[in-house]
């Protein structure tokens, strides 16, 4: 995930796509954030049921690559004052959920050449860059990941009733788990 990261440095924009998105959230994030911890925890509880282990890491990388999408989000849309740290995904050319949705399905080819101009070659702060976030909101990318949000946490929590969770359930491995994980998420806003 993190060499996958580092690449994006010398790769063109149109490299930039979901599939790589979704690798390097996966791989990076999901795993090292949120499933491993998690991991550790059963271990160190003594579950050896391999499928509980899968069980969990399905659940766990799921809200993974969400948490992602949503630290995307907030890196593009929050306030410094809001998130803790001014954004710079645009200026740093980052493999985002936004940019990958804008650039390979919403733009038009002229959006696409103004993003290839800009994006990762202007300042934080920079007109250029508040161009890309007013291109974002016209492309409708606001209520497109508050869609994707709400799509996220409900199908994590129904994992809870599905094989899953039946199968953590089965070795005593509590729900609670992940949806404590999941309430320190859903709609954070830093």
């Amino acid at each position: 995930g993190q060499l996958s990261d580092t690449l994006c440095d010398v790769l063109e924009l149109k490299d930039l796509t979901p599939e790589r998105w979704q690798l390097i959230v996966t791989y990076k994030t999901s795993f090292y954030s949120f499933y491993l911890s998690v991991a550790f925890a059963m271990t160190y509880a003594n579950v050896q049921n391999k499928q509980a282990y899968d069980a969990a890491r399905d659940i766990l990388v799921t809200m993974g690559v969400y948490f992602q999408a949503q630290d995307d989000y907030l890196d593009c849309f929050g306030t410094p004052e809001q998130i803790g740290k001014v954004g710079t995904d645009i200026q740093d050319k980052k493999c985002g959920w936004l940019f990958t949705k804008a650039y390979h399905e919403l733009a038009t080819a002229e959006q696409k050449a103004f993003l290839d101009k800009h994006y990762g070659k202007c300042k934080v702060g920079s007109s250029e860059e508040l161009k890309i976030k007013k291109l974002y909101e016209d492309l409708g990318l606001k209520q497109m990941y508050a869609d994707y949000e709400q799509e996220s946490y409900d199908k994590i929590m129904n994992m809870k009733g599905s094989e899953q969770g039946a199968v953590l359930a089965k070795v005593g491995v509590p729900w609670d788990v992940f949806e404590i994980f999941l309430q320190k998420v859903y709609k954070r806003s830093k």
